[in-house]
């Protein structure tokens, strides 16, 4: 979500054209986290809802961690700026994806590596979401502090400033005001999203196949016998009893 200030350092011509940015792998993870605890001012990220880790890498040093999560559920600005009626928000969110964190490792800070690995993050962010996910991402948005910093790396990169959030956040089921409001980052990832994400009718593609089963009573009845012996693996509070 935010960088920690660039310490411009000297580098060899072209370096920024040797970077590259990838998935972090399973194994790689608690690596992820614990950089971002021991790195980033807000820490390590309790991602909410689907997430991605991103690393960017010059050969094999890691020199930047990105993490993607799920848009926040309500954003005045973004909202106003895609212009989708409530219903559709309700219904299309989940294409779009959050930027969490950014960091820059401490030893790398290159002039623009900012902004060219979010480029390189955006360029396979939404076939890295879809493979793990199942669908695209048509929109990323992020949240930038003011008070530390002015967003000029998600600017240089093609993000846009398009508010303001109202200074709430989000505990569990409730919102909690805390007085210090974030600017609003949107870029769209493909020419037509806003367009997309706001249309009535939905994008064709978005619609899965529908795989029609004929059962007979027998076979409906034999279903429901082996239903029954599934196991419940819910813990109590996911349980819904009928009413007596």
């Amino acid at each position: 979500m935010d960088i920690r200030p660039n310490l411009i350092t000297p580098s060899p011509p072209n370096i920024l054209q040797t970077i590259r940015v990838r998935p972090v792998e399973h194994h790689e993870q608690s690596r992820w986290h614990d950089l971002l605890a021991q790195h980033h001012y807000l820490g390590a990220p309790a991602l909410v809802g689907k997430s991605l880790l991103h690393v960017a890498t010059l050969d094999d040093q890691w020199v930047a961690l990105l993490g993607w999560s799920s848009p926040a559920l309500k954003c005045a600005a973004r909202d106003r700026w895609i212009g989708w009626l409530p219903v559709l928000q309700w219904q299309r969110l989940h294409f779009i994806a959050n930027n969490t964190r950014f960091l820059i490792l401490p030893d790398f800070h290159l002039p623009n590596l900012a902004s060219r690995v979010l480029g390189l993050s955006l360029q396979r962010l939404s076939d890295d979401w879809q493979r793990i996910h199942g669908q695209p991402v048509l929109l990323v948005e992020t949240f930038v502090d003011p008070a530390r910093f002015t967003g000029t790396s998600y600017k240089a990169a093609g993000w846009r400033e398009v508010g303001r959030t109202k200074g709430f956040s989000k505990n569990a089921a409730r919102y909690q005001h805390h007085g210090q409001p974030k600017i609003v980052f949107v870029k769209p990832l493909q020419h037509q999203a806003t367009r997309w994400l706001s249309a009535l009718v939905p994008n064709p593609e978005w619609r899965c196949p529908v795989t029609t089963l004929t059962l007979n009573a027998p076979h409906v009845e034999s279903l429901w016998d082996m239903l029954a012996q599934v196991p419940e693996f819910r813990q109590p509070e996911g349980l819904r009893h009928p009413q007596r």
